[in-house]
Protein backbone atom coordinates (compact mmCIF):
# COMPACT_ATOMS: atom_id res chain seq x y z
CA UNK A 1 0.00 0.00 0.00
CA UNK A 2 2.73 2.41 0.70
CA UNK A 3 4.72 1.72 -2.69
CA UNK A 4 1.49 1.23 -5.23
CA UNK A 5 -0.08 5.08 -4.91
CA UNK A 6 -3.42 4.19 -3.98
CA UNK A 7 -6.08 1.16 -2.82
CA UNK A 8 -6.74 0.61 -6.54
CA UNK A 9 -3.53 0.07 -7.84
CA UNK A 10 -2.47 -1.96 -4.49
CA UNK A 11 -5.34 -4.12 -5.47
CA UNK A 12 -4.47 -4.23 -8.87
CA UNK A 13 -0.67 -5.21 -7.85
CA UNK A 14 -2.18 -8.12 -5.20
CA UNK A 15 -4.58 -9.43 -8.16
CA UNK A 16 -1.74 -9.33 -10.62
CA UNK A 17 0.62 -11.17 -8.74
CA UNK A 18 -1.75 -14.04 -7.87
CA UNK A 19 -1.77 -14.77 -11.57
CA UNK A 20 1.68 -14.56 -11.76
CA UNK A 21 1.78 -17.14 -8.90
CA UNK A 22 -0.59 -19.33 -10.35
CA UNK A 23 0.96 -19.48 -14.26
CA UNK A 24 4.46 -20.29 -12.08
CA UNK A 25 2.91 -22.96 -10.20
CA UNK A 26 1.55 -24.11 -14.07
CA UNK A 27 4.89 -24.01 -15.24
CA UNK A 28 7.13 -25.46 -12.07
CA UNK A 29 4.25 -28.03 -12.25
CA UNK A 30 5.01 -29.45 -16.09
CA UNK A 31 8.45 -28.94 -14.59
CA UNK A 32 7.97 -31.84 -11.85
CA UNK A 33 6.63 -33.92 -13.65
CA UNK A 34 9.51 -33.91 -16.76
CA UNK A 35 11.80 -33.86 -13.49
CA UNK A 36 10.40 -35.88 -10.63
CA UNK A 37 13.42 -35.71 -8.21
CA UNK A 38 14.21 -33.84 -5.02
CA UNK A 39 16.08 -30.62 -5.06
CA UNK A 40 13.42 -28.57 -6.45
CA UNK A 41 14.94 -26.32 -9.24
CA UNK A 42 17.57 -27.42 -9.28
CA UNK A 43 17.03 -30.22 -11.75
CA UNK A 44 15.73 -28.51 -14.81
CA UNK A 45 18.52 -25.77 -14.25
CA UNK A 46 21.44 -28.34 -14.16
CA UNK A 47 20.22 -29.56 -17.67
CA UNK A 48 19.32 -26.92 -19.22
CA UNK A 49 21.91 -24.58 -18.26
CA UNK A 50 24.70 -26.67 -16.34
CA UNK A 51 26.72 -26.87 -13.43
CA UNK A 52 27.48 -24.14 -12.96
CA UNK A 53 24.43 -22.26 -12.77
CA UNK A 54 23.39 -25.34 -10.67
CA UNK A 55 26.00 -24.21 -8.01
CA UNK A 56 25.16 -20.81 -7.77
CA UNK A 57 21.62 -21.83 -7.29
CA UNK A 58 22.71 -24.12 -4.37
CA UNK A 59 25.09 -21.16 -3.01
CA UNK A 60 22.09 -18.70 -3.30
CA UNK A 61 19.74 -21.63 -1.38
CA UNK A 62 22.46 -21.65 1.61
CA UNK A 63 23.93 -17.88 1.57
CA UNK A 64 20.82 -15.56 1.00
CA UNK A 65 17.28 -17.74 0.34
CA UNK A 66 17.17 -20.19 2.79
CA UNK A 67 18.40 -18.12 5.74
CA UNK A 68 16.11 -14.99 4.64
CA UNK A 69 12.96 -16.98 4.67
CA UNK A 70 13.79 -18.80 7.90
CA UNK A 71 14.35 -15.74 9.94
CA UNK A 72 11.92 -13.36 7.74
CA UNK A 73 9.40 -16.09 9.40
CA UNK A 74 10.83 -15.98 12.75
CA UNK A 75 10.76 -12.95 13.26
CA UNK A 76 7.21 -12.29 12.16
CA UNK A 77 6.32 -15.05 14.86
CA UNK A 78 8.42 -13.32 17.68
CA UNK A 79 6.40 -9.99 16.51
CA UNK A 80 3.22 -11.55 16.98
CA UNK A 81 4.44 -13.47 20.25
CA UNK A 82 5.61 -10.06 21.25
CA UNK A 83 2.47 -8.61 21.33
CA UNK A 84 0.68 -11.64 23.56
CA UNK A 85 3.57 -11.37 25.92
CA UNK A 86 3.83 -7.30 25.95
CA UNK A 87 7.52 -7.10 25.19
CA UNK A 88 8.41 -3.83 23.21
CA UNK A 89 8.21 -3.62 19.66
CA UNK A 90 11.37 -4.37 18.28
CA UNK A 91 13.00 -6.29 20.95
CA UNK A 92 11.76 -9.56 20.35
CA UNK A 93 14.79 -11.12 18.44
CA UNK A 94 15.39 -13.48 21.88
CA UNK A 95 11.62 -15.05 20.97
CA UNK A 96 12.75 -15.12 17.35
CA UNK A 97 16.06 -16.87 18.22
CA UNK A 98 13.54 -19.23 20.41
CA UNK A 99 11.09 -20.03 17.15
CA UNK A 100 13.86 -20.82 15.25
CA UNK A 101 15.65 -23.49 17.72
CA UNK A 102 11.97 -25.59 17.61
CA UNK A 103 11.47 -25.35 14.20
CA UNK A 104 15.44 -26.53 13.69
CA UNK A 105 14.66 -29.18 16.05
CA UNK A 106 11.64 -31.00 15.14
CA UNK A 107 12.74 -30.73 11.63
CA UNK A 108 15.57 -33.10 12.91
CA UNK A 109 12.70 -35.53 14.15
CA UNK A 110 11.95 -36.88 10.31
CA UNK A 111 10.01 -35.67 7.45
CA UNK A 112 6.70 -38.03 8.71
CA UNK A 113 6.87 -36.17 12.03
CA UNK A 114 7.55 -32.78 9.68
CA UNK A 115 4.30 -33.60 7.48
CA UNK A 116 1.99 -34.12 10.25
CA UNK A 117 2.81 -30.74 12.18
CA UNK A 118 2.55 -29.21 8.73
CA UNK A 119 -1.43 -30.13 8.08
CA UNK A 120 -2.36 -29.63 11.39
CA UNK A 121 -0.44 -26.13 11.01
CA UNK A 122 -1.90 -25.56 7.67
CA UNK A 123 -5.04 -26.50 8.97
CA UNK A 124 -4.85 -23.84 11.71
CA UNK A 125 -3.55 -21.15 9.21
CA UNK A 126 -6.09 -21.30 6.42
CA UNK A 127 -8.82 -21.12 9.37
CA UNK A 128 -7.12 -17.55 10.81
CA UNK A 129 -7.26 -16.33 7.23
CA UNK A 130 -10.67 -16.82 6.24
CA UNK A 131 -12.23 -16.07 9.73
CA UNK A 132 -10.17 -12.93 9.21
CA UNK A 133 -11.09 -12.25 5.59
CA UNK A 134 -14.80 -13.16 6.72
CA UNK A 135 -14.41 -10.69 10.05
CA UNK A 136 -13.19 -7.65 7.60
CA UNK A 137 -16.12 -8.18 5.39
CA UNK A 138 -18.85 -8.53 7.11
CA UNK A 139 -18.63 -6.87 10.88
CA UNK A 140 -18.90 -3.98 12.22
CA UNK A 141 -15.73 -1.80 12.54
CA UNK A 142 -14.47 1.39 14.75
CA UNK A 143 -13.81 3.83 12.09
CA UNK A 144 -11.17 5.66 13.91
CA UNK A 145 -7.78 6.57 12.25
CA UNK A 146 -4.72 4.70 12.87
CA UNK A 147 -1.74 6.31 14.39
CA UNK A 148 1.28 7.22 12.51
CA UNK A 149 4.05 5.08 12.14
CA UNK A 150 6.83 6.37 15.18
CA UNK A 151 9.29 5.44 12.18
CA UNK A 152 9.23 6.89 9.05
CA UNK A 153 8.52 5.81 5.77
CA UNK A 154 8.62 6.29 2.40
CA UNK A 155 5.24 6.24 1.02
CA UNK A 156 4.33 7.04 -2.43
CA UNK A 157 0.91 9.76 -3.16
CA UNK A 158 1.31 9.45 -7.07
CA UNK A 159 0.78 6.36 -9.25
CA UNK A 160 4.30 5.30 -11.19
CA UNK A 161 5.87 2.24 -13.09
CA UNK A 162 8.84 2.17 -10.33
CA UNK A 163 5.61 1.98 -7.04
CA UNK A 164 4.24 -0.69 -9.12
CA UNK A 165 6.69 -2.90 -9.65
CA UNK A 166 8.37 -2.34 -5.84
CA UNK A 167 4.75 -3.27 -4.38
CA UNK A 168 4.94 -6.47 -6.58
CA UNK A 169 7.79 -7.63 -5.11
CA UNK A 170 5.80 -7.45 -1.51
CA UNK A 171 3.21 -9.53 -2.85
CA UNK A 172 5.27 -12.00 -4.39
CA UNK A 173 6.86 -12.68 -1.35
CA UNK A 174 3.15 -13.37 0.30
CA UNK A 175 2.79 -16.11 -2.58
CA UNK A 176 5.84 -17.69 -2.67
CA UNK A 177 5.93 -21.22 -1.88
CA UNK A 178 4.34 -22.45 -5.26
CA UNK A 179 6.84 -24.76 -6.33
CA UNK A 180 8.82 -25.75 -3.11
CA UNK A 181 7.23 -28.71 -2.96
CA UNK A 182 9.57 -29.83 -5.99
CA UNK A 183 12.20 -30.18 -3.88
CA UNK A 184 10.74 -33.09 -1.89
CA UNK A 185 9.16 -35.17 -4.94
CA UNK A 186 11.67 -37.63 -3.75
CA UNK A 187 9.77 -38.27 -0.71
CA UNK A 188 6.00 -37.59 -2.38
CA UNK A 189 3.98 -40.59 -3.54
CA UNK A 190 3.26 -41.01 -7.01
CA UNK A 191 4.83 -37.49 -7.68
CA UNK A 192 4.25 -36.91 -11.19
CA UNK A 193 0.32 -36.73 -10.12
CA UNK A 194 0.41 -35.31 -6.33
CA UNK A 195 2.86 -32.49 -7.26
CA UNK A 196 0.71 -30.86 -10.29
CA UNK A 197 -2.17 -31.33 -8.09
CA UNK A 198 -1.28 -29.56 -5.02
CA UNK A 199 1.33 -26.99 -7.06
CA UNK A 200 -1.81 -25.84 -8.54
CA UNK A 201 -4.93 -26.39 -6.03
CA UNK A 202 -2.46 -24.89 -3.05
CA UNK A 203 -1.82 -21.68 -5.17
CA UNK A 204 -5.48 -20.80 -6.26
CA UNK A 205 -6.22 -21.26 -2.58
CA UNK A 206 -3.56 -19.40 -1.55
CA UNK A 207 -4.77 -16.41 -4.05
CA UNK A 208 -8.04 -16.75 -3.11
CA UNK A 209 -7.75 -16.31 0.29
CA UNK A 210 -5.41 -13.25 0.28
CA UNK A 211 -7.10 -11.98 -1.84
CA UNK A 212 -10.10 -12.22 0.06
CA UNK A 213 -8.02 -10.78 3.48
CA UNK A 214 -6.91 -7.62 1.46
CA UNK A 215 -10.15 -6.71 0.40
CA UNK A 216 -11.21 -7.08 4.44
CA UNK A 217 -8.66 -5.13 5.93
CA UNK A 218 -8.87 -2.05 2.86
CA UNK A 219 -12.72 -2.40 4.28
CA UNK A 220 -11.83 -1.52 7.86
CA UNK A 221 -8.25 -0.13 8.00
CA UNK A 222 -8.37 2.20 4.19
CA UNK A 223 -5.85 3.24 2.49
CA UNK A 224 -3.93 5.40 5.12
CA UNK A 225 -4.36 2.72 8.22
CA UNK A 226 -2.53 -0.11 5.97
CA UNK A 227 0.58 2.50 5.40
CA UNK A 228 0.28 3.23 9.09
CA UNK A 229 0.04 -0.46 10.02
CA UNK A 230 3.40 -1.85 11.32
CA UNK A 231 5.01 -4.22 13.16
CA UNK A 232 4.06 -6.13 16.47
CA UNK A 233 0.60 -5.37 17.78
CA UNK A 234 0.24 -3.21 14.81
CA UNK A 235 0.57 -5.72 12.33
CA UNK A 236 -2.83 -5.28 9.94
CA UNK A 237 -4.05 -8.65 10.58
CA UNK A 238 -3.93 -7.76 14.91
CA UNK A 239 -5.51 -3.93 13.38
CA UNK A 240 -7.89 -5.28 12.11
CA UNK A 241 -9.50 -8.06 14.43
CA UNK A 242 -8.93 -4.88 17.11
CA UNK A 243 -11.29 -2.52 15.65
CA UNK A 244 -13.80 -5.71 14.33
CA UNK A 245 -13.69 -7.95 17.13
CA UNK A 246 -11.64 -6.14 20.62
CA UNK A 247 -8.99 -7.20 21.95
CA UNK A 248 -9.93 -10.46 22.42
CA UNK A 249 -10.03 -10.43 18.69
CA UNK A 250 -6.47 -9.16 18.36
CA UNK A 251 -5.35 -11.63 20.53
CA UNK A 252 -6.76 -14.80 18.98
CA UNK A 253 -5.13 -13.18 15.66
CA UNK A 254 -1.74 -12.96 17.48
CA UNK A 255 -1.91 -16.35 18.42
CA UNK A 256 -2.45 -17.21 14.98
CA UNK A 257 0.11 -15.44 13.37
CA UNK A 258 2.37 -17.12 15.38
CA UNK A 259 1.69 -20.63 15.08
CA UNK A 260 1.11 -19.84 11.29
CA UNK A 261 4.68 -17.98 10.87
CA UNK A 262 6.16 -20.86 12.93
CA UNK A 263 4.73 -23.62 9.85
CA UNK A 264 6.23 -21.13 7.49
CA UNK A 265 9.48 -21.46 8.94
CA UNK A 266 8.92 -25.55 8.99
CA UNK A 267 8.22 -25.24 5.88
CA UNK A 268 10.71 -23.34 4.51
CA UNK A 269 13.17 -25.04 6.69
CA UNK A 270 12.10 -28.80 5.26
CA UNK A 271 12.04 -27.82 1.80
CA UNK A 272 15.36 -25.92 1.25
CA UNK A 273 17.70 -28.37 3.40
CA UNK A 274 16.32 -30.91 1.09
CA UNK A 275 16.69 -29.20 -1.86
CA UNK A 276 20.85 -28.41 -0.51
CA UNK A 277 21.14 -32.66 -1.13
CA UNK A 278 21.01 -33.80 -4.65
CA UNK A 279 23.27 -31.01 -5.58
CA UNK A 280 25.59 -32.29 -3.02
CA UNK A 281 25.90 -35.83 -3.81
CA UNK A 282 25.94 -35.13 -7.48
CA UNK A 283 29.06 -33.36 -6.71
CA UNK A 284 27.48 -29.60 -7.84
CA UNK A 285 27.80 -28.06 -4.44
CA UNK A 286 29.81 -28.95 -1.15
CA UNK A 287 29.53 -32.65 -0.45
CA UNK A 288 29.05 -32.43 3.48
CA UNK A 289 25.54 -30.95 3.07
CA UNK A 290 24.80 -34.27 1.22
CA UNK A 291 24.60 -36.57 3.85
CA UNK A 292 21.66 -38.00 4.98
CA UNK A 293 20.90 -39.74 8.34
CA UNK A 294 19.23 -43.17 9.03
CA UNK A 295 15.99 -41.47 8.63
CA UNK A 296 16.59 -39.61 5.97
CA UNK A 297 17.15 -35.83 7.20
CA UNK A 298 20.00 -34.05 5.97
CA UNK A 299 21.25 -33.09 9.66
CA UNK A 300 24.16 -31.39 8.44
CA UNK A 301 22.37 -28.91 5.80
CA UNK A 302 19.90 -28.17 9.07
CA UNK A 303 22.22 -27.13 11.37
CA UNK A 304 24.01 -25.05 8.52
CA UNK A 305 21.11 -23.32 7.55
CA UNK A 306 19.50 -22.63 11.08
CA UNK A 307 22.96 -21.07 12.40
CA UNK A 308 22.82 -18.78 8.81
CA UNK A 309 19.06 -18.16 10.11
CA UNK A 310 20.34 -17.32 13.69
CA UNK A 311 22.40 -14.81 11.96
CA UNK A 312 20.11 -12.82 9.60
CA UNK A 313 17.38 -13.18 12.74
CA UNK A 314 20.23 -10.82 14.66
CA UNK A 315 20.79 -8.30 11.50
CA UNK A 316 18.08 -7.62 9.67
CA UNK A 317 14.07 -6.73 9.74
CA UNK A 318 11.64 -8.70 8.52
CA UNK A 319 11.24 -6.10 5.33
CA UNK A 320 14.52 -6.47 4.27
CA UNK A 321 14.43 -10.41 4.14
CA UNK A 322 11.43 -10.67 2.29
CA UNK A 323 13.01 -8.46 -0.63
CA UNK A 324 15.98 -9.94 -0.26
CA UNK A 325 14.12 -13.31 -0.57
CA UNK A 326 11.91 -12.41 -3.76
CA UNK A 327 14.88 -10.63 -5.58
CA UNK A 328 17.22 -13.51 -5.16
CA UNK A 329 14.86 -15.87 -6.26
CA UNK A 330 13.23 -14.69 -9.33
CA UNK A 331 16.02 -14.59 -11.67
CA UNK A 332 16.51 -19.00 -11.00
CA UNK A 333 12.56 -18.79 -10.93
CA UNK A 334 12.28 -16.83 -14.57
CA UNK A 335 15.38 -19.01 -15.86
CA UNK A 336 13.31 -22.06 -14.55
CA UNK A 337 10.31 -20.98 -16.40
CA UNK A 338 12.06 -20.61 -19.28
CA UNK A 339 13.41 -23.81 -19.79
CA UNK A 340 9.68 -25.04 -20.30
CA UNK A 341 10.00 -23.92 -23.93
CA UNK A 342 13.53 -25.77 -24.51
CA UNK A 343 12.25 -28.65 -23.20
CA UNK A 344 8.79 -29.32 -23.93
CA UNK A 345 8.90 -30.95 -27.50
CA UNK A 346 10.53 -33.87 -25.34
CA UNK A 347 8.51 -36.93 -24.70
CA UNK A 348 7.04 -37.07 -21.43
CA UNK A 349 5.49 -39.49 -18.88
CA UNK A 350 2.65 -38.69 -16.34
CA UNK A 351 -0.72 -37.23 -17.46
CA UNK A 352 -0.31 -33.36 -16.85
CA UNK A 353 0.83 -30.25 -19.57
CA UNK A 354 0.08 -27.01 -18.90
CA UNK A 355 -2.91 -25.92 -20.28
CA UNK A 356 -3.03 -22.01 -22.72
CA UNK A 357 0.68 -23.31 -23.54
CA UNK A 358 2.54 -21.15 -24.05
CA UNK A 359 0.20 -18.07 -22.47
CA UNK A 360 1.16 -19.15 -18.56
CA UNK A 361 5.28 -18.94 -18.53
CA UNK A 362 4.88 -15.79 -20.81
CA UNK A 363 3.04 -13.96 -17.98
CA UNK A 364 4.68 -15.17 -15.68
CA UNK A 365 8.54 -14.14 -16.82
CA UNK A 366 6.65 -10.94 -17.82
CA UNK A 367 5.86 -10.42 -13.67
CA UNK A 368 9.24 -11.60 -12.87
CA UNK A 369 10.86 -8.70 -15.18
CA UNK A 370 8.43 -6.46 -13.66
CA UNK A 371 10.15 -8.10 -9.74
CA UNK A 372 13.71 -7.82 -11.41
CA UNK A 373 12.90 -3.93 -13.05
CA UNK A 374 11.48 -3.17 -9.39
CA UNK A 375 14.69 -3.96 -7.49
CA UNK A 376 16.73 -2.20 -10.30
CA UNK A 377 14.51 0.47 -9.92
CA UNK A 378 14.63 1.07 -5.75
CA UNK A 379 18.42 -0.14 -5.69
CA UNK A 380 17.89 -0.63 -1.79
CA UNK A 381 19.64 -2.34 0.61
CA UNK A 382 17.83 -5.59 0.15
CA UNK A 383 17.82 -5.51 -3.42
CA UNK A 384 21.90 -4.80 -2.91
CA UNK A 385 22.43 -7.67 -0.73
CA UNK A 386 20.28 -10.00 -3.11
CA UNK A 387 22.50 -8.96 -6.21
CA UNK A 388 25.44 -8.70 -4.35
CA UNK A 389 25.18 -13.04 -3.19
CA UNK A 390 24.04 -14.09 -6.77
CA UNK A 391 27.19 -12.15 -8.16
CA UNK A 392 29.46 -13.75 -5.71
CA UNK A 393 28.55 -17.20 -6.84
CA UNK A 394 30.01 -16.92 -9.90
CA UNK A 395 34.49 -16.92 -8.54
CA UNK A 396 32.74 -19.25 -5.83
CA UNK A 397 31.74 -21.47 -8.62
CA UNK A 398 35.08 -21.32 -10.19
CA UNK A 399 37.41 -21.78 -6.95
CA UNK A 400 34.31 -25.00 -6.00
CA UNK A 401 35.37 -26.50 -9.74
CA UNK A 402 39.19 -26.36 -9.47
CA UNK A 403 39.10 -27.68 -5.90
CA UNK A 404 36.61 -30.72 -6.92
Amino acid sequence: MREAGSLEAAFIVWIFGAVVALCGALSVAELAVRFPRAGGLYEPLRQRYGERLAFIYGWAQIALLAPSAIGSFCLLGAGALGSLLGWPEGTEWPLALAILVFVVGSALLGTRFGAAQQTSITAVKYAGVITLAVVGLALPFDPAPVAPLAVQVTVRTELSVAGMFAALIAAMWAYDGWADLTALAGEVREPRKTLPRALVLGTVLVGVSYLLVVAGAGRVLGLEGLRNAGSGANMTAMLVAERTAGSLGRQALALLIAISATGGAMASVLTHSRALVPMATDGNFFRALGVVSERGVPVRALLVLGALGAIYVGSSSFEALTDAFVVGYFPFYALAVLSVFASRDAPIEGSFRMPLFPLPPVIFLIGAAMVIGGALFELSTSALMAFGVLLSGIPISMAYRRLR
